[in-house]
């Protein structure tokens, strides 16, 4: 569920700066790295090697399909080598695991920089793919009929479903390999999701899909709203006010989320909708569905981001309390769809206004 995944995480502080960035014998690793393989660009045209302790290090060259195909230069492939190397002798001294430019010291595994995390992306991928799928199915049956009332409030849906499905290719990428560009890009999809799915819960709880000029107006805002939001990251990158936008308009569909549920169980319990004679199970499935569902969806989107908020790396495993994350955002995202087709029926069937 990509509506609500940045906003506990841009809690946390992000940086480059982390505590094996700051070791001597880092430094003095990657001096001798560079050094060694005369890396194009490299600014270290000497080293003392009765000094560094690397200085008669064997080195590896990058390998071919990294270099070619994933942009692994010399230089960020000695930084690599080197987090190995002091990670390695920190584990076998008994040492702590430190953290390198704002992450673990992950192997590369299948020309990944982080195995797991891409893997669990591509994971999130799928239930957006799917839901967009149902979305566009259902359209398609109500265009074919000549119903299209409440077209808007699908089309709404498939939005987020269309920036689910971007930024999850984003992550995808970012995780396979972390350069300047796709980490912008992540960032970038992160805020367009919680935007859409902003865009799409508060038209469906004020009803804009009969307002058509209104509802075309506060699209247009909320568009706006991206495009300044993009222009200021582009004029100047800063963490602390993408982290800002973020938890904003994430916490915000948060609140919309609850209350649409307090909506629905208002409107099941109103005299025109409960007098109406239907078995006792469905009006419980429809409780389920439309009150307890979104609940649900918070609840556990919070719950799993906890992860991030209590990171760990386990070296042998490969995977870290972000890849865990990851992974327990699939099941809300199948949810999601699931809930915003259920209300819509019910609004549709219920006649709500």
């Amino acid at each position: 569920m990509r509506i609500g995944v940045v906003v506990l995480a841009s809690l946390v502080c992000v940086g480059f700066a982390s505590p094996g960035d700051n070791l001597y014998e880092f430094d003095e690793c990657k001096y001798a790295c560079e050094y060694q393989k005369s890396c194009p660009g490299s600014q270290i045209n000497y080293i003392d090697a009765s000094t560094n302790e690397f200085g008669d290090w064997r080195f590896d060259q990058c390998p071919l399909a990294l270099s070619t195909l994933l942009f692994w230069d010399c230089i960020s492939d000695c930084d690599y080598q080197c987090q190995q190397i002091i990670t390695k002798t920190r584990i076998e001294a008994g040492e702590e695991i430190l953290q390198f430019h704002g992450k673990w010291p992950f192997l590369r595994l299948f020309g990944t920089q982080e195995l797991f995390s891409t893997l669990f992306s591509i994971g999130n991928f799928i239930p957006h793919y799917y839901g967009f799928q149902k979305l566009c199915d259902k359209i398609r049956k109500l265009e074919n009929r000549g119903d299209t009332r409440r077209l808007a409030l699908l089309r709404n849906y498939t939005y987020v479903a269309i920036a689910g499905m971007l930024a999850w290719s984003a992550s995808t990428v970012f995780h396979l390999r972390d350069l300047l560009i796709t980490e912008k890009l992540d960032y970038f999809f992160a805020g367009g999701t919680v935007l859409t799915g902003f865009h799409a819960i508060f038209a469906r709880m004020t009803r804009l899909d009969q307002h058509p000029k209104v509802a075309k107006l506060f699209s247009l805002s909320v568009f706006f709203i991206f495009a300044l939001h993009l222009l200021r990251l582009y004029i100047d990158w800063s963490y602390t006010y993408n982290m800002r936008f973020n938890v904003f308009f994430g916490l915000l569909q948060y609140v919309l989320l609850l209350l649409l549920a307090y909506q629905n169980y208002s409107s099941l319990k109103a005299p025109r909708y409960a007098t109406q004679r239907r078995p006792y199970d469905k009006r419980a499935i429809n409780t389920f569905n439309l009150c307890v569902v979104p609940v649900l969806l918070v609840g556990s989107t919070a719950m799993a981001m906890s992860f991030e908020l209590f990171d760990f790396f386990l070296y042998n495993w490969q995977i870290d309390a972000h890849a865990l994350w990851h992974l327990c955002t699939i099941w809300p995202s199948w949810v999601l769809y699931k809930f915003f087709l259920h209300d819509f029926d019910f609004t549709t069937k219920a006649n709500l206004h």
